[in-house]
């Protein structure tokens, strides 16, 4: 059976043009695609346990018991235990502290004068009781400078541990967890910092990416409008792995940026094929080489595509979130895969052949 027809084959056309337009507002607009704490920077804290808590308030809880600017939770179920991942931004405090010990001037200053100034630093923590005094008073004990700046930066890290524990055990006591409960929980700080220089290294390989991508396409096709529309499938399926993410809430992260930068990889080896059959088609019907393709090149997707279904389901079971991320976008990119090259693509270059061809009676 011929999917694409003499009849049909601008109509097509239409699918992926309407899906565009819903991924764009999804992305946009509503409900939109959201920085993950990994780009933001902040603490991600997960725990997991064996009987359902109800935690619906348990955010705004913590904003208005830490001081800190946001806070998001959700809860994460598998067949053998429950959890909740929160993520919340740092706390004002250390976060102040840690801008201001970059300050200290041990270039020019004497280590006398340093100490006091990094005494006068940490005290605020210690008030906060994220650090002890004895925590302070050590840095009497300090004979160089180098030891005093790794000093100051280990206590500016132990005291937003201090601050992590204080938050777990808050949590535990807002969903009446205790320690003899098989609670597990792990922790993680992302300095905003590292997620600005990932962001822009991110933004500069996809580029990078593209612009090659496009010059490796017109060296081997050496036409403009073939090449233009396999750099669209890539736009379009990235596009898709986006949409994806935003309907079901999904941040861009440390995680989903790369996955999103594997699918410019998974949607050009069915459009160079598309492509390649179509521009070299010399005898016959051109349909009929479209369908030969598109034969071929479903193969291709739907192995990849089972092959995700079940990175997915594995790592939903086990809880393995980074996997269950990636697989996520990347089935939503090959679902739009789908789209882009068999019901735009495929019309599209139909309609360019034929159009040349024509040129050339």
């Amino acid at each position: 059976m011929k999917f694409i027809t003499e009849k049909n084959y601008k109509r097509l056309m239409i699918i992926p043009i309407i899906m565009l337009v819903i991924f764009l507002f999804l992305i946009l607009v509503y409900p939109g695609v959201q920085q993950g704490i990994d780009l933001k920077g902040g603490n991600q804290l997960i725990l997991r346990y064996d009987e359902k808590r109800e935690y619906v308030g348990l955010d705004q809880q913590i904003i208005q018991n830490f001081g800190v600017k946001e806070a998001k939770v959700s809860e994460t179920v598998s067949p053998t235990e429950y959890g909740l991942l929160v993520e919340f931004s740092h706390q004002p405090d250390i976060e102040t502290i840690r801008a201001n010990k970059d300050k200290l001037d041990y270039l020019n200053k004497n280590i006398i004068d340093l100490k006091e100034d990094a005494k006068a630093l940490l005290s605020p923590l210690v008030e906060l009781n994220f650090l002890t005094t004895s925590d302070v008073d050590f840095i009497d004990d300090i004979k160089n400078k180098d030891e005093l700046k790794s000093y100051v930066n280990e206590s500016i890290l132990l005291a937003n541990d201090n601050f992590n524990s204080e938050v777990i055990d808050f949590i535990k006591g807002y969903l009446n967890l205790k320690d003899d409960q098989n609670v597990r929980t792990q922790t993680r700080e992302v300095s905003a910092t590292l997620g600005s220089d990932f962001v822009k290294t991110s933004v500069t390989v996809g580029l990078i990416a593209f612009i090659l991508l496009t010059i490796v396409i017109l060296f081997f096709f050496k036409e403009i409008v073939p090449s233009g529309l396999i750099i669209f499938s890539a736009i379009f399926d990235v596009l898709a792995g986006l949409g994806g993410m935003a309907l079901l809430g999904l941040p861009l992260s440390l995680t989903t940026i790369p996955a999103l930068l594997m699918l410019v990889g998974y949607s050009v080896d069915t459009d160079i094929l598309l492509s390649t059959r179509l521009l070299k088609q010399r005898k016959g019907d051109v349909f009929s080489a479209a369908n030969n393709s598109m034969a071929t090149g479903l193969t291709m997707t739907l192995t990849t595509l089972a092959t995700v279904i079940v990175m997915m389901i594995i790592s939903y079971f086990t809880q393995m979130f980074v996997i269950l991320e990636i697989a996520t976008i990347l089935f939503f990119g090959l679902i739009g895969d789908l789209f882009s090259t068999w019901c735009f693509n495929g019309p599209a270059l139909i309609r360019y052949v034929l159009h040349k061809n024509k040129q050339k009676q």
